[in-house]
Order: C-alpha cells, then structure tokens, then sequence
C-alpha cells in the first residue's frame, strides 16, 4: 500500500513538472501581447535630418513628475525626447534645429524633430536615448528615406541606436531581414499557439514533417503574393482568421481525443488529412507575416533578397519552437496519467487562448 502511495505521488510529480514546463513555454505568449511598440519616420539628406516619432502616452507614466498639470506634459515629453536622441552623420553629431511635440489621438505623443548636420559620407547614425528610460522589452521601429531608399530599423531598450547607410548592400539588407523574421515568429504569440495545437494529438515525426512542410509551403506563397503587391486582403480579416485557426485546431485535439474508445484510430485518421488543413490556414497565416514585413517598407533594391531571408527566419524560428515543443510533449505522453487527459486539458487552454483573441479581432480589439 505504501509503495503505491508513493509511486502515486512521484507520477503526480512528473505530471506537475511537465505541464510547468508548458507553462514557461506558454509564458512568452502573454508577455508579448504586453510589449509596447512605438515607430518613427526619417529622412536623411546631406545637411539635415528630420524625425517624426509616435509614442503611447503611457509609457511616460513614470518619467513624469506626480501632480504634472496636463497643459506641462507635452513640454516634459518633448524634454525627454529632444534631449536623449542623438543623430550623427559621418562621426559628426548633428545640433537640434527645431522640435514641437502634439497629442496623436486620444494615447499618444506625436513629436517632429528636425537636426542640422554638417558632416559628410553615406553613413549615419540614431541613438533613441529615450528607449533606456521606457519599460523594459519596449521595441521601436524605424522606416528611414536615406540615398534615394527607404530602408528599416529596430531599436531596443537595451540597443537604443540603429546606423543606417545611404546605398545598403543587398547582403546587409537579407541579414536585418533574416534577424526580423526570427524575432517575428517569437514575439508572435498567435503563430506559436496554432504551432502548438498542431503537436498536441501526437504521431509520428513522418507525420510532424508533412504537417510543418504543408504549413511552410502554404504562408511562403501568400507572403509573396502580398510583399510583392498581387494580393493583400484587409489585415483585420487575416488576424481574425489567424485566431479561428487555433480554435479549429483545437477543437479538433478534442474531439479526437475525447474520452471514449477508439482514440488511438481517430488520432490516425485525423493525422492522414491534417497537413490540409495546416495548408489552409498557412495560406492565411502568409498573409499575416507579409503585413509585418510590409510594415517595415522592404526596399525595393533588395526586394527578392529581403522576402527570401525574412521567410528563411520565420522558419528558423518556427522549427526552433517545434524542436522544443515536440519532445517535450512526446515525453509527457509518457507520464502515467496525462495521456489523454492532460493533452485534452492542454487543448482546451490553447483553444481557449485562441478563442478570446478572434473575440478581441472580431471587435476590432
């Protein structure tokens, strides 16, 4: 009697451990919701340079003074701003010429800046100073006009400058883009939940390829298509429809796997037809990676070398979550116990997740 108690106990153990271990594989999907984005507008010409930046107005709740009159804001965001971006040109800091700050709708700041520059040579350099001082995680974006191009920047809390030359190499250019189609799938918490679902009725790792290909296969053709220009269809639609395919999903993790006899050939039979439906709704989760890349205006000299390296990333991305997810899961299966009932809990919560997001797109949230 003992010896079963324990063992009951150490199989309780090994279950909690591992759906902790999904847990923190969950983690990030709710902190990237949270992360705030601000972005920028640049153009860099011999002389001069100019800047129009947009922040939330709440991510200067600490930096300003309690008791500030509302009339005082602006000129303490303006403060803050004029006062830590540094712009250089050819290794010559260029002096701030004229900034004014206005409200952007009813949560944010809309700050222009124009800088005088005397140096000379293609290269110059921002450093957004004031990103140290937002909440940590807090990611900039930059569309810069340089050399007759519009060209792309990510800027960081913890890496506030971005340099930018006036005719960028193709080469440097698939690079950034290759960076940001990794970092895209990782901070997208909708493509990794629909990757989840997809694992959680097991099989074997013949089927995982054919399923991960469909999905590659299917949002590599319609992130052409729209990067390219041919289609874009509006973007509220394809988030909303990106949230569907995880309830889709889901909800078919539960059906198969619903306590009742015969599991193990409803599990097959739906493995068979899946990478289909992976097909389906990778065509619409294209769409999705193409509005982030067209957010970022890839340049029209490094057009096929941009699409190819940012697809490469969101690939590498994807089979570093899968590479962690699959073993994970199959080892769990293992666990006396939570196979099915822990898998059909683990669907139920994804699809859950993926239910209150098409709620919140539908809404237009």
């Amino acid at each position: 009697m003992q010896t079963s108690f324990v063992l009951r106990c150490a199989s309780r153990q090994r279950v909690h451990l591992g759906l902790a271990c999904i847990a923190l594989l969950l983690a990030p999907l709710a902190e990237a919701h949270l992360t705030r984005v601000s972005s920028s507008e640049w153009t860099l010409e011999d002389g001069a340079a100019s800047a129009d930046l947009q922040f939330f107005r709440g991510d200067f709740a600490g930096l300003v003074p309690p008791g500030t009159p509302e009339a005082g804001l602006p000129a303490r965001v303006l403060s803050l701003i004029a006062d830590t971006v540094v712009v250089r040109h050819a290794d010559a800091t260029c002096r701030l010429e004229s900034s004014h700050v206005v409200p952007s709708g009813d949560d944010g700041w809309w700050v222009h800046a124009r800088w005088t520059c005397g140096g000379a040579g293609p290269r110059w350099s921002v450093t957004l100073g004031v990103l140290e001082l937002l909440p940590s995680g807090h990611t900039h974006l930059a569309r810069v006009k340089v050399g007759g191009e519009v060209v792309e920047r990510i800027a960081r809390s913890s890496a506030p400058t971005f340099e930018v030359a006036a005719n960028p190499s193709v080469w440097a250019a698939a690079w950034r883009f290759l960076r940001f189609g990794v970092e895209h799938i990782f901070k997208g918490y909708d493509h990794i939940a629909f990757l989840l679902a997809l694992l959680l009725i097991g099989g074997r790792f013949r089927d995982l390829v054919a399923i991960v290909t469909s999905f590659t296969i299917a949002h590599s053709v319609t992130l052409a298509v729209a990067a390219l220009g041919i289609f874009q269809p509006p973007s509220r639609w394809v988030e909303s429809l990106i949230a569907a395919s995880i309830v889709a999903v889901a909800a078919e993790n539960l059906w198969v796997l619903r306590p009742a006899q015969g599991s193990t050939q409803r599990a097959t039979a739906a493995l068979r037809h899946r990478w289909r439906i992976t097909f389906a709704f990778g065509l619409v989760h294209g769409f999705g990676f193409a509005s982030a890349l067209q957010d970022l205006a890839l340049p029209r000299s490094a057009l096929v070398a941009g699409l190819v390296s940012f697809n490469v990333g969101v690939e590498i991305g994807q089979l570093t979550i899968v590479a962690v997810a699959f073993p994970l899961l199959a080892w769990l299966r293992t666990v006396r116990g939570f196979q099915p009932s822990g898998m059909r809990l683990l669907s139920g919560v994804v699809g859950a997740f993926g239910l209150v997001l098409l709620v919140q797109r539908i809404a237009g949230g």
